[in-house]
This record gives structure tokens, C-alpha cells and sequence, in this order.
């Protein structure tokens, strides 16, 4: 240490003060040279460390933080993971684990056994090697790649390499301290495996309850959330094996709860990005001793060894791995990028290395060096071929939209406008694509209070379209008739697609809805959707989706499935398709070009009757129902959809379900081509 300034235990509010200028200032500057921003936090911390200029101390609070966003960074990467496309990329999932984690594991235990370690030593440090942290990973996140093939694969292997390399080192540490012995085995492999149902069955049915009984009350979500991924970081230690782990496998646990354009996840990745995990960036940097690096020749060749060693080996087991899952040059640079990166586990096998003596200063400020190279090399490399990347499919297919989407959200309760706001940002194709809270006065008596109480509830929708990151035009119409109001606001507006909320009542026996509801269908032509959502849609386990038929080979009806499946894919969902038998081809053809990362299952049903008496009967509380039909008088079936909504209403009223109506005009249809921009 060359000076000691600031103390954050004598100075605590002066310390947070300067962290917090560094997260806003160096990501900024490193920018303007082109650099990414998570390269500048780490040589940040190293000079402002306790190793560097001595600025700010690590212990205490700041060591906290730091580690409590080591688990943020992990729990985002396990949010992530689409855990259908998961299941559908096994293959290059379990080809990139095995390769990305053998490769280093074998050649490092080979190279450091030579170089004289002992094998439990050799066999330790080449886990830090088999092992990766996701640094680069809010790079992917910005550039909208989360879904393409070669991240889910790196994300994927993330989660074989990372708990292979850490049970290497629960076992290593338990070879020298004790012997391995039949009872070791039994009890790792038994709390190992407790732990997994813990977390894949009795937390995501106690999240689902403890959701569905909160609703949004957005604060109370996010504690719990963050709540229970700590404790899950602490019950895999206590197990054995390392917090990340445990913070990875509970990314993994509330994938299903939140919904990829929700509030909740914006929270979670807000404070993520703009507090918790800088902070463990500035952390990682604090760990290197610059002095180390001029007291000892070994400590430089023991550094140069194990970057080269961590660099060539994860270098090979990307392009091999490419090679054989027929990835492109850039997808292998992308891959290399995101899996260089070493912090996370190789801290964890360091740390714990040093504990038990089996690795001696060299080793530790070697990793710490590596650490910072390769967290360096890392995101440059990750930010240069995901740019290349993001121009050949993301951009691109923004650039084929040449019209936005913009969905009019018409309000009366401010109790229901959550969910509709949820809904709404869930089908949306941009994050830009506008959403038009309405709300519609009658000036005919009281019209003062009419329009203070509509201003009221168009604030409170703003604030929640903002809350998902979406951007809210509020709109006042002035009109005797309601339906009328919502019919002029879509003209004015150019709207293109319109949700509205039914509370399940029927006034006449004559309509489907009610004559408000009604009367905008036969007035409007653009894309609707009628919602009468009684709990919040990210606590729906199943997607059941009624195809009308007859309907589903025009342009329309095929763009109204696309935004359906694309619903389905941002709640993170399995869909039930339920058919008439003669309408599997048609709807297999459209499946296969939209190519959703949904998990979607065909029900085929031989005659209306039978198909409704399903649905109508076995549809529980936890089936998120969603029936297309057609607009006016006009049927889709024989007895005609426009009884479902009645039937349901009536037997199951706490049954949630969507009717979803395509634009009425085929020429109206705004890009047919955005069905397949997913």
C-alpha cells in the first residue's frame, strides 16, 4: 500500500461518495476510447485499492458489496437463460461444457505438474482454468443477444463447467484435509441432490403462492427475490459447494416468475447494472498487489503461464466447439469472449487453495493477474464480434421495421392497469415501440372531476409502463360514447394493436362482453386483446392457446400468432396449442418459420364440441387461457368461440384468459415480416 487516505469505517458517506462517482465517471471515459466500460471499473479498483494508491480500503462493507455482486452477476446470467431454447440447445449446451471444461482442466493439470506442483495442486489451479465468470455478460445483455445461438451455448456450459470445476474443488480440498472416503461421497452427492429439488420444486411452488399472493406490489417482489437468492448462495455453501452456485441456480429457480419485459425484472436488472455488479468489478480490481509484480521474477512467469494457459485452453474449446456445432468465426470469437473471462470460481479455488495450504503468494497474485487480463481481454472481445453479430440479426431486423408498434392501453379501473401495463410490454416487438394509456371522458356532466380523476389514472399507468422500460404516451379523448373515444384514439394515433381489460360481466344476452367492450370491436380493425387477468401473468405456469380455424393461413391471423407465441417466449412459458385436426399442418408450416424458443406441444381435437368441453373443464387457476377469435358476427367454429368467454365466465370466474382478435383489414396488417423478427 502506498498511502492510506480513506478509511470506510471512518468515513463511510466520503467512500460510498467516491465509489459511486467512480461507476458513473470510468465506464463513461473508457467508452470514449473506445474500450468497455467493465475494463475501466477494474483498473479502477486496482488503483484506488488497498494494493494500489491505498484511495479506499476493501474490508468491511465494501468486501460485502463486493461479494454480494459477484452473486448478482450470476443470479442475472441464470434470469437469463431461456430455459425452453435450454432444453432445445442441449446438444451445443452439453458439447461446449464438457469441451470448455476438459480442455483446460486436462492440459492445466498437465502444464503445472510439470512445472513441479504436486497433483492435488496442479489439479486445483487448472480448475480455475476449467471454470468462467460471465463479466462480459451485461455487453450481451445491451446488445439484445441474450437468445442467440452461441450465447445460450457459453450460458449454457456456464452451468456444467462452473459446478464440475467447483465440486473438483470441494473434492481437492476435502482430499488433503481428510480422506475421501465412502461417507464423503454419499453426503455430497445426497445434500447436493436435496438442494437441486429444494430449488427447482419447492421454491418455485412457494415463489408462485408467495407472487399470486402479493400481486405487484413491486417492493415486496424484489426483497423476496433478493432475499432467496442469498439464501440460496449461503445453502450451497453450506453443502459444500461455492455461493455462485447456488446464486446461478436461483437465476435459474425464478426464471418462469419474471417475465423477460416486466417491473419486476427491470428492477432486478436496474440495480444490478447500476450498483451491485460494478461494485464487484471495482472489487476484483482491488485484489491485485501491484508491488507483488516488481519483488519476484517466478511471480511474472507463474502469471504468464496461467493467463496463457486460461486464454489458449478456453481459445480451443471455442472453436472446437464451433467446429462442431457449425457456429461461424464470429459466433467462436463471441464464445471465447464471454467464457475468458476468469473471477468468480477462480477467487472461490484460490481462496480456498491458500486456506488449506496447497498454493503458495505466487499462485494467488498470478490469478489475480490473470484475472484482470483476462477480464480485460474478455468484454473487448465480446463487444467487437457481438457488435458484428447484432448487425447481422438483431439490427437487421429492427431495419426491415419500418412501421412502429403502438399498443393503446384504454383504462377505467386503476386497480387492473398493472397487469394490462404487463401484458401489454410482453407482446411488444422494440423496447421503443410506445404504449398509449388512454382514457376516455364524458364532458356531458361533471366534466372537471371526470378529467381529474382520468389524469390520475394516466400517471399512475405512466409510472408503470416506465417501470418496464417502456415509453408512455398518455392520451385523453373527450366523448359521450366510450367505444367511440377508443375508435378515434386508434385513428389519431396510428395505433396498431389494443388491450383492454373485461371484469367478466355480461349485460345482454345478445354480446359477447358487454356493449363497451363490444362496440370497440365493431368499430376498431386493429389487433385486440381482451384480458381479464385475476392474478399476475408471470404467475402462470401454462400457456393453453385456442387456434380458431379456418382462419390461421390469412396474413393477419399469422401475425396475431406470432405476437402470441412471442408472449409466450417473454413469460418464459410452455404452450398448449389446442387445434382442430385438420389445422396441424398449416399450424406446424407457421411454427417452423417463426422458430419460437417456446415449449409448445399440439393438442388435436376432431370436433369443437370435445376441444371447448376441454378447455371449459379442465383449465385451472394456474393455465393462463388465450382463445383467438374472429371480429362481428362471424364464427370461427360451428358453435362459435364468442361462448367461451361466457362459459368461463360463469364456471370457473377466477379462471384468468385473453380473447385475442387479429386487424379485421388484410391491408392494414402492419409487416406481415415482423412475425418472424423474434
Amino acid at each position: 500500500m502506498l498511502f492510506s487516505f480513506i478509511s470506510i469505517a471512518s468515513e463511510p458517506i466520503l467512500t460510498f461518495g467516491l465509489l459511486l462517482l467512480l461507476i458513473l465517471i470510468v465506464p463513461i471515459l473508457f467508452q470514449k476510447i473506445n474500450l468497455p466500460g467493465i475494463v475501466g471499473l477494474l483498473l479502477a479498483g486496482t488503483i484506488v485499492g488497498p494494493k494500489g494508491f491505498g484511495l479506499i480500503e476493501a474490508a468491511g462493507v465494501i468486501d460485502v458489496l463486493g461479494k454480494v455482486g459477484l452473486l448478482y452477476l450470476m443470479f442475472l446470467a441464470g434470469l437469463e437463460i431461456n430455459l425452453d431454447q435450454f432444453k432445445k440447445e442441449r446438444k451445443n449446451t452439453v458439447v461446449f461444457g464438457a469441451l470448455t471444461f476438459f480442455i483446460p482442466q486436462i492440459l492445466g493439470t498437465l502444464i503445472f505438474f510439470w512445472m513441479g506442483y504436486s497433483i492435488a495442486a496442479s489439479i486445483l489451479i487448472a480448475s480455475m482454468f476449467a471454470s468462467h465468470t460471465l463479466v462480459a455478460y451485461p455487453i450481451i445483455t445491451r446488445l439484445g443477444l441474450m437468445k442467440e445461438k452461441s450465447v445460450a451455448a457459453a450460458v449454457g456450459g456456464t452451468i456444467l463447467t462452473d459446478t464440475a470445476a467447483l465440486l473438483v474443488l470441494a473434492v481437492v480440498a476435502r482430499s488433503v484435509e481428510g480422506d475421501l472416503d465412502m461417507m464423503f461421497w454419499i453426503t455430497l452427492v445426497g445434500l447436493f441432490s436435496l438442494f437441486m429439488i429444494f430449488m427447482f420444486i419447492i421454491l418455485p411452488r412457494v415463489s408462485f403462492k408467495f407472487f399470486k399472493f402479493i400481486g405487484e406490489k413491486g417492493r415486496y417482489t424484489y426483497v423476496y427475490v433478493i432475499g432467496m437468492m442469498l439464501m440460496c448462495a449461503w445453502l450451497a455453501e453450506v453443502i459444500g459447494i461455492e455461493a455462485i452456485v447456488g446464486a446461478f441456480m436461483a437465476g435459474l429457480s425464478f426464471n418462469r416468475l419474471l417475465s423477460n419485459k416486466g417491473p419486476l425484472k427491470n428492477r432486478v436488472e436496474f440495480f444490478g447494472d447500476a450498483f451491485f455488479i460494478p461494485l464487484f468489478l471495482i472489487f476484483v480490481g482491488m485484489q491485485v498487489d501491484v508491488q507483488v509484480l516488481i519483488s519476484s521474477v517466478d511471480v511474472w512467469i507463474v502469471m504468464g503461464v496461467m493467463t496463457i494457459t486460461v486464454i489458449f485452453t478456453k481459445w480451443l474449446a471455442a472453436f472446437s466447439s464451433a467446429r462442431l456445432l457449425n457456429f461461424s468465426n464470429d459466433q467462436a470469437w463471441m464464445i471465447f469472449g464471454l467464457t475468458n473471462s476468469q473471477a468468480a470460481a477462480t477467487l472461490a479455488a484460490v481462496f480456498v487453495g491458500m486456506e488449506i495450504g496447497l498454493i503458495g503468494d505466487e499462485i494467488l497474485n498470478g490469478a489475480i493477474m490473470m484475472i484482470l487480463a483476462t477480464c480485460i481481454i474478455g468484454p473487448i472481445v465480446v463487444e467487437k464480434y457481438g457488435y458484428r453479430i447484432a448487425d447481422d440479426t438483431t439490427l437487421e431486423s429492427e431495419d426491415k421495421i419500418s412501421i412502429r408498434q403502438r399498443i393503446l392501453l384504454p383504462l377505467a379501473n386503476p386497480a387492473t392497469s398493472a397487469r394490462l401495463v404487463e401484458f401489454a410490454s410482453n407482446i411488444k416487438v422494440q423496447k421503443k415501440d410506445p404504449i398509449y394509456p388512454l382514457s376516455v371522458i364524458n364532458t356531458y356532466m361533471d366534466a372537471a372531476a371526470q378529467r381529474e380523476r382520468a389524469q390520475k389514472i394516466l400517471n399512475l399507468a405512466s409510472g408503470q409502463i416506465h417501470a418496464v422500460n417502456a415509453e408512455a404516451s398518455p392520451v385523453i379523448e373527450t366523448n359521450l360514447n366510450i367505444a367511440e373515444g377508443i375508435r378515434i384514439a386508434t385513428e389519431k394515433h396510428a395505433i396498431t394493436d389494443i388491450v383492454i381489460g373485461w371484469n367478466g360481466e355480461i349485460t345482454t344476452s345478445s354480446r359477447v362482453f358487454g356493449s363497451i367492450v363490444d362496440q370497440m370491436l365493431s368499430t376498431t380493425k386493429q389487433q385486440a386483446f381482451i384480458c381479464k387477468l385475476d392474478q399476475p401473468i408471470a404467475t402462470f405456469k401454462n400457456i393453453r392457446l385456442v387456434i380458431s380455424a379456418k382462419k390461421i393461413s390469412s396474413k393477419n391471423y399469422q401475425h396475431l400468432f406470432g405476437t402470441l407465441l412471442r408472449l409466450a417466449e417473454n413469460l418464459n412459458t410452455p404452450v398448449e396449442i389446442f387445434h382442430l385436426e385438420e389445422e396441424k399442418e398449416q399450424i406446424q408450416k407457421i411454427i417452423s418459420l417463426i422458430s419460437p424458443a417456446s415449449n409448445l406441444t399440439l393438442v388435436e381435437f376432431n370436433t369443437f364440441d370435445t376441444l371447448m368441453e376441454e378447455i371449459t373443464t379442465t383449465t385451472t387457476e394456474a393455465d393462463f387461457l388465450i382463445v383467438t377469435n374472429e371480429r362481428g358476427g362471424s364464427y370461427g367454429w360451428a358453435t362459435g368461440t364468442n361462448l367461451i368467454p361466457r362459459i368461463l365466465a360463469s364456471k370457473r370466474p377466477k379462471a384468468s384468459f385473453v380473447i385475442a382478435y387479429p386487424a379485421s383489414d388484410e391491408s392494414d396488417s402492419y409487416l406481415t415480416d415482423i412475425i418472424f423478427s423474434n
